[in-house]
């Protein structure tokens, strides 16, 4: 559950890029450095539209799929045959990221929110990286591989599918 403000940022990010994105696919590369220097590195493939629809499929070194839906969040996991899904609150506020974020030149953004600073890259106006270090002190670097805007994405892709015989966390 660590990552998730990630996962929120990545919806207001959408409305704060130089141009207007209305819709977001792309793999990922995520890598993350503990204190210690530790690096875990995952990859997968996002999708995302407005308002708040994202989903992230990690398919290595594990297999998981993270859902946003507006305010509830579901994560499926099927090495464990679990999923969870989750009421969001006010973990954080998509307009106060993108009132905050800041350009400091053409390619990057800056956005401080809840105590932790995002850096935000662009490259040809398209989203590049994000960076931040997450309240577990762990450096956080998404870099986004061939992403592609404004395409058309079927809504249903959003919509997790629990198969019956998983274990079903509800956390509110």
């Amino acid at each position: 559950m660590r990552f998730l403000p990630f996962f929120f940022l990545l919806s207001a990010i959408l409305s704060a890029s130089p141009n207007e994105i209305s819709s977001f696919n792309s793999k990922f590369e995520q890598r993350i450095v503990d204190e210690h220097g530790k690096t875990l590195l995952y990859r997968g493939e996002l999708w995302a539209t407005k308002p708040q629809n994202a989903l992230w499929l990690y398919q290595s070194p594990i297999q998981k799929s993270v859902y946003i839906n507006a305010k509830v969040l579901t994560i499926i996991e099927p090495t464990i045959e679990q999923a969870t899904v989750k009421t969001l609150g006010g973990e954080i506020d998509f307009l106060e990221i993108i009132k905050k974020a800041k350009k400091v030149d053409n390619e990057h953004y800056n956005a401080t929110v809840n105590g932790l600073t995002y850096a935000i890259t662009f490259k040809n106006d398209a989203l590049s990286t994000i960076g931040y270090t997450d309240s577990y002190d762990n450096r956080v670097t998404i870099k986004f591989l061939n992403p592609s805007t404004n395409q058309p994405i079927e809504a249903k892709r959003f919509k997790p599918l629990i198969p019956s015989d998983f274990d079903l966390i509800r956390d509110r």
